[in-house]
């Protein structure tokens, strides 16, 4: 674990092990999201793996630790209503 102060103007340093980890660089995106105990940082990506479908997509939303496309929502809605 790395402990970090928050700058005059909100910001941190990712450390260098971490950075390297997730191959990050200068100028590369970070998506924030938080729960009711967490503040979440990961890479930003431009597509994602559905949960449900298995297909790669570029519009999903996280829900709990998955990604899920619209398709896979349809799916799960269908499913729901069985």
């Amino acid at each position: 674990m790395h402990t970090k102060r928050i700058g005059n103007l909100g910001r941190i340093v990712i450390p260098k092990d971490i950075m390297d980890r997730f191959q990050l660089g200068a100028g590369d995106l970070i998506d924030i999201s938080s729960n009711e105990t967490q503040i979440i940082l990961e890479p930003h990506r431009e597509s994602y793996v559905c949960a449900i479908t298995g297909k790669v997509s570029k519009e999903a939303v996280k829900i709990g630790e998955a990604w899920v496309s619209k398709e896979g929502l349809k799916k799960l809605i269908e499913y729901m209503n069985q």
